[in-house]
């Protein structure tokens, strides 16, 4: 058996034990500097069993051909009850000092556009979980290598844009290709900006009123969340901080609307 740990930003060291050589290997490469070796003790069990895997956690057992994503969501369940931040799902890059949060439905590109940018020189915080401060607007790093899709490193390669340091995985489990942003950012920092993007035909920005945008929020994070009193007044201050929805069909057209505000 294999054990792995896996300590992810702001959330308690979860140790995994699996029989299967190529699932270890992929989950060292889905989480990057956050996965090493690990204890004996183990919280999850993964028993491959021809082409489906067995999952043991806390005292229940499941059966999957898709490990990583079940592993991901065992491990995102455990957010819930951490009442430092609230994890959206979306992608998030560092602009002269400052989080910007690109929030949008899987398939909208985000990690195609997030490699586009940090290409450009701003700084790589996160391209699948933001995680942002409940008691004030901060964004926290969440550094995992960036898992790009054959279409969405075809697009970069198009534009000239294409990471130089981009690997393919050669793995059935994880088909990405795999990069690491030059500059990856290392400490919380201040929400500049929350932009709801959409990949169409044309190339536009708007502001959001503070209730079309609450809503949106409402509909943005990675888990389910109670729906407290705290939680709607921490939605309700973000819907205040300026959000945009933002139209995109060229990239450079996202980065200067980033530049410039």
């Amino acid at each position: 058996m294999i054990s792995l740990l896996i300590r992810l930003p702001l959330q308690k060291a979860v140790t995994i034990k699996t029989d299967c050589d190529s699932l270890a290997v992929s989950l060292f490469r889905q989480y990057g500097s956050y996965a090493s070796n690990g204890a004996e003790t183990a919280d999850v069990v993964v028993w491959r069993k021809g082409a489906f895997y067995t999952i043991e956690y806390e005292g229940r057992s499941s059966c999957t051909d898709s490990p990583l994503g079940k592993i991901h969501h065992l491990l995102l369940e455990r957010r819930r009850d951490n009442d430092q931040v609230i994890a959206f799902h979306g992608a998030a890059v560092e602009w002269r000092g400052k989080a910007i949060i690109l929030l949008a439905a899987t398939g909208a590109g985000k990690t195609t556009l997030t490699s586009y940018l940090t290409g450009k020189g701003m700084g790589y915080l996160t391209d699948d979980c933001v995680l942002v401060g409940r008691t004030e607007p901060i964004v926290y790093p969440f550094t995992t290598p960036l898992q790009l899709r054959a279409g969405g490193l075809e697009v970069l390669r198009r534009c000239g844009a294409a990471p130089a340091d981009v690997t393919e995985t050669g793995d059935p489990l994880l088909c990405r290709y795999v990069s690491t942003p030059a500059y990856c950012v290392s400490r919380p920092l201040p929400l500049s900006r929350i932009y709801f993007i959409q990949r169409d035909g044309g190339n536009e920005v708007e502001p959001m009123g503070t209730n079309e945008a609450m809503i949106h929020l409402l509909k943005a994070p990675i888990t389910p969340y109670p729906l407290t009193g705290s939680y709607l007044r921490f939605m309700a201050r973000l819907a205040g901080t300026g959000c945009r929805r933002l139209r995109y069909a060229d990239m450079d057209y996202v980065a200067g609307v980033i530049r410039h505000g």
